[in-house]
């Protein structure tokens, strides 16, 4: 049987084969303003990033009503998933600590 290495995000648990990810890219794209919490519009078409014959497709991320983690912190409404997201987090950097893989003084 043929075999595939696949990178399984240690946040969410999503795999993607290894070779169609972005090394390089994997650690640098990302900024506070990213937006954590995105609202998309959900359109006729295949979705999930493959291209329709038309721009009309797809789950497209509406920017404008999309949230950052800061943006979340300061919603009350949203302090359960900033909460869970966070802790998801700490347990993901303590294991990185506890394997070594991660300096404490790294994280400063």
């Amino acid at each position: 049987m043929a075999r595939q290495k696949q990178l399984a995000c240690p946040f969410c648990g999503k795999n993607v084969i290894l070779e169609k990810v972005d090394l390089d890219r994997l650690g640098s794209n990302w900024s506070i303003d990213w937006k954590v919490l995105q609202i998309r519009e959900m359109l006729p078409g295949p979705g999930r990033g493959h291209k329709g014959k038309t721009k009309e497709h797809g789950f497209p991320v509406i920017e404008e009503e999309s949230l950052s983690i800061v943006d979340l912190a300061a919603d009350p409404s949203y302090s359960e998933v900033v909460a869970a997201v966070k802790k998801r987090l700490i347990t993901i950097v303590r294991a990185y600590v506890e394997a070594g893989i991660i300096r404490k003084e790294e994280l400063v």
